[in-house]
């Protein structure tokens, strides 16, 4: 299979900017879903009650290994062998719901916006998906209390140690997505390097062959099932050189190894540089799944800004804080963009556009160099 024919994007961050609304390091994903021609975004189409129907008898990775809290190390594990471990009881059912009724704010104010869903905004801007973190002007979500409580939790950060084998990592992020009902594509393949691939003129070593660069932590806020969109996760991806095959190309069982059942307020790690991708919510509900992002203590990009309010890091514990620091913004600095989302790059760009002005010059222009 050649590169062109494939989902690979070894440029990540690199990538020429093009015509969709998602984020650069997904610019490639820009083919539809071929299986789908001529279907409607209808729960009795009987293309989605067929497809439906075959994945309620073979959808699911089989024998899904799901760990608790406590179990730190065969989490590790886990993680290190296929590139994402699932790790119930995550949030207790009070974070839980608070954190539903933060997800369901900020998807209201996509809804205003984009009430058909049109817009796209996930990896490879396909519509019926939203980008917490995208479709936030600021380009995270740490602008908001819950999301900050995610952070630093004593249910997540023992088994984010071992895992980076150090205490010394860091936070770059956090967003997550929703899937929609009627989202009827698969959503290609693919991995999220949010950085730009080492300079290697000898061909020796790529980030494929480096330890852990980046770890995502999604928290599912419904029951992953097998209609309701559970995102698919190829194992032991995480370091294969391979070209990540297209939609046209993916074998069947790719495809249905996906991350159900799962239970609501579970964490699932990911090696960033695991194969993924989204899969049809055939049902009646919203899968959202926000998530938290952290850089290995030895890895840093350019996907690393500044987020956070002063007032949100005086929150966090001292390690919390410690992680945070370079997201961070000062005490009384204002953080451009936060508290807007809006599914079209152009409108966000225009919000912080007109903050910055009211910055004034070289305020702005201080504010920029420092991101």
């Amino acid at each position: 299979m050649s590169p062109i024919a494939s989902n690979s994007n070894p440029l990540g961050l690199d990538t020429p900017a093009a015509d969709i609304e998602t984020t650069p390091e997904h610019y490639n994903l820009m083919g539809g879903d071929p299986s789908c021609d001529g279907w409607t975004r209808s729960f009795d189409d009987p293309n989605v009650v067929q497809l439906r129907e075959k994945l309620r008898k073979h959808n699911g990775i089989r024998g899904l290994q799901i760990v608790d809290p406590t179990e730190v190390e065969r989490a590790a594990e886990l993680f290190h062998r296929d590139g994402f471990v699932v790790v119930r009881d995550a949030l207790d059912p009070q974070q839980l719901q608070r954190m539903r009724k933060a997800t369901e704010r900020a998807l209201d104010e996509m809804l205003a916006v984009d009430p058909t869903c049109a817009a796209g905004g996930g990896a490879g801007g396909l519509p019926h998906r939203f980008s917490f973190g995208s479709s936030s002007a600021s380009r995270h979500m740490l602008h908001v209390d819950e999301w900050v409580d995610m952070v630093d939790m004593p249910t997540t950060t023992p088994i984010l140690t071992a895992i980076f084998g150090s205490p010394n990592y860091i936070l770059i992020g956090g967003g997550g997505d929703v899937a929609m009902p009627g989202a009827i594509e698969y959503q290609g393949l693919h991995s999220d390097n949010v950085w730009s691939e080492l300079h290697d003129p000898t061909g020796r070593v790529s980030t494929r062959e480096l330890p852990v660069p980046a770890v995502t932590i999604n928290f599912p806020m419904c029951d992953l099932t097998f209609e309701n969109g559970p995102t698919r996760q190829i194992p032991g991806t995480q370091n294969s050189r391979h070209p990540i095959p297209n939609l046209h190309d993916e074998p069947e069982w790719m495809k249905l190894s996906t991350l159900c059942p799962a239970p609501a307020g579970s964490a699932i790690f990911r090696d960033l540089r695991a194969w993924h991708g989204g899969t049809p919510n055939l049902s009646h509900d919203v899968r959202a799944a926000p998530n938290i992002e952290y850089f290995a203590p030895w890895f840093r990009s350019e996907a690393v800004i500044r987020s956070m309010p002063y007032e949100q890091w005086k929150r966090l514990s001292p390690h919390g804080q410690r992680i945070s620091r370079y997201v961070m913004c000062g005490k009384g600095e204002v953080v451009i963009g936060a508290g807007y989302i809006h599914p079209k790059a152009k409108m966000r760009e225009a919000f912080k556009a007109e903050q910055l002005k009211q910055l004034g010059d070289d305020a702005a222009e201080e504010y920029v160099r420092r991101l």
